[in-house]
């Protein structure tokens, strides 16, 4: 009984520094940190370069920044685009809200504006031809009008984009805007 007993300590002397060897250990830290280093360089390498231009970049749909009309301001996160009839001329309208309009409103409001003008939601309204631009602020109805075209304005491939600052310098600073938006125009 004492041999076994000699025998069981001297296996266990044996295995446990196995079980418990560096080797293993190491092997263990290895494997399980190698992946986080080459994460990190995934990470750090990838994203540093392309987060600053996807951070700014806004997508179809979507506007960014605010209006004050009659002292309150509206941040517009929503952009809708389409042809209607502004003017007694077909014009490209451009819609920036605030709240979503529902897919199957979208139309009906690039023609005649019933949310807008309903005051269910608040927004712009932009009417955009070769010549000008004409703007409107709903729910106030302030609006202006001017040869100045959007910055940043383009139209490609049935996506609009533009950028409007301006500082109300038209309405004594009351109605100042500063927005940017892509939208695609629905047809």
């Amino acid at each position: 009984m004492n041999r076994l007993l000699a025998c069981a300590l001297c296996l266990a002397v044996i295995v446990l520094p196995l079980a418990c060897s560096p080797k293993q250990t190491t092997t263990t830290t290895t494997n399980s940190s190698q992946p986080a280093p080459t994460e990190a360089k995934q990470s750090s390498a990838t994203p540093e370069t392309k987060l600053p231009t996807q951070a700014g970049e806004i997508q179809p749909g979507q506007a960014s920044g605010s209006f004050t009309s009659r002292g309150e301001t509206v941040e517009l996160k929503y952009a809708y685009a389409g042809r209607a009839e502004r003017f007694g001329t077909e014009s490209l309208v451009v819609l920036l809200t605030d709240q979503p309009i529902p897919p199957e409103a979208v139309a009906e409001e690039i023609k005649s504006t019933p949310l807008l003008e309903g005051n269910k939601i608040r927004g712009l309204e932009y009417v955009i031809d070769e010549n000008s631009m004409w703007v409107r602020y709903h729910p106030s109805q302030y609006q202006e009008s001017s040869s100045n075209k959007l910055k940043e304005y383009k139209l490609e491939n049935n996506v609009v984009r533009g950028v409007d600052d301006n500082d109300g310098d038209l309405s004594n600073g009351r109605y100042p805007r500063s927005v940017k938006f892509v939208a695609t125009i629905v047809k």
